[in-house]
């Protein structure tokens, strides 16, 4: 699968999801391929996780809107990712907090960051 290129702007962040139930996740990666279903549209693939590592991978399609949602384990790069997150969670760091994966990615590229 051809990845697109992304900005990693939004590592220099901590990118929260407060979902109505459960514990808050946390954003470890994202990447933008083209789509495996339509073959025209940009897939955006995203992995958030707690801060004890329960994640999840929430992916979609721009153009035909196909959308998964499921547990992963965590890449050596993702876990690394989430020791920092948790380690500036634990040190009070502010986070901006989403009720939902799209509009939290759409803000990143909104601002330049993703």
């Amino acid at each position: 699968m051809a990845h697109i290129e992304v900005r990693e702007g939004w590592k220099q962040e901590v990118v929260a999801l407060r979902p109505c139930r459960g514990l808050r996740r946390f954003l470890v990666s994202v990447r933008k391929e083209r789509c495996p279903d339509c073959g025209s549209g940009v897939r955006t693939v995203s992995v958030w996780s707690t801060v004890k590592e329960f994640a999840e991978q929430v992916a979609w399609c721009a153009h035909c809107f196909n959308a998964t949602c499921r547990r992963v384990q965590l890449e050596p790069a993702e876990r690394q990712r989430c020791h920092s997150v948790r380690d500036a969670v634990y040190a009070n760091s502010t986070a901006a907090c989403w009720e939902a994966v799209r509009p939290a990615l759409e803000d990143l590229e909104r601002r330049g960051l993703l």
